[in-house]
């Protein structure tokens, strides 16, 4: 099971669109700022809200999730589901299933499929980008461990994939938040007109974090079904 992640937008307001080029230096300002930050991060752990929006079928699916990432290692944590890495295994863990499936990490997978840390670094390889303008977002945040809405100004900006061929979806829009130039919203637009969605309700940087928290640790799954895949 792969999880894509992306953000929900509440309500907003697209200024108007100008003329750009496929690497539009505008957005890749920003781009970058946000990168440069994120390395500057020991470690970082984030809450969200993660969403499956089906519009032609009118359905929509929402679970909370919490996000650990340090270096190239990472855990995500969604209601019966983790996925793990050390940045050589990725572990998939189904509760419901009580079974761990063991794969590679392969340089190729799509980096927003296969390792949330590379959303930081999405437009590095592989898409183009423009800057869109800016929406003003009422936003889900957590304040105090309790979840609440604030309204938070943002730049829009749309990620496209170079070859679109043999792609499940067409867009990935970031919304950033001008003040702290933190990514608030991602949503992935699939072809078949459905979205994936995460509202990230917080960040917290420099989180310690013990390098086992990434890996398979069998005293933590008792009686779990291993199926290794490498």
């Amino acid at each position: 099971m792969r999880i894509i992640l992306t953000l929900v937008l509440a309500v907003f307001l697209i200024l108007p669109t100008k003329a750009q080029d496929a690497h539009d230096p505008e957005a890749k300002k920003i781009l970058e700022k946000i990168s440069t930050t994120t390395q500057g991060y020991n470690s970082l752990r984030a809450s969200f809200v993660w969403t499956l929006e089906n519009k032609a079928e009118k359905t929509k699916d929402s679970k909370n999730g919490s996000m650990f990432i340090k270096g190239g290692k990472y855990k995500l944590i969604l209601q019966g589901t983790e996925i793990f890495s050390d940045g050589n295994s990725t572990w998939t863990y189904s509760k419901d299933a009580n079974e761990i499936t063991i794969s590679s990490v392969e340089e190729d997978e799509e980096s927003i499929v296969s390792n949330p840390a590379k959303i930081f670094d999405l437009y590095k390889s592989g898409f183009k980008y423009a800057l869109k303008g800016e929406a003003e977002v009422q936003a889900k945040v957590k304040v105090d461990g309790k979840e609440t809405t604030a309204k938070k100004n943002c730049y829009v900006i749309d990620l496209y994939p170079e070859n679109p061929k043999g792609k499940e979806f067409h867009t990935v829009q970031l919304l950033v938040e001008k003040s702290s130039t933190q990514i608030v919203c991602i949503d992935i637009k699939f072809k078949n007109g459905s979205d994936q969605l995460i509202e990230i309700l917080d960040y917290k940087p420099n989180v310690t974090m013990p390098d086992n928290l990434f890996i398979y640790q069998e005293s933590k799954y008792p009686g779990v079904e291993v199926n290794d895949m490498r």
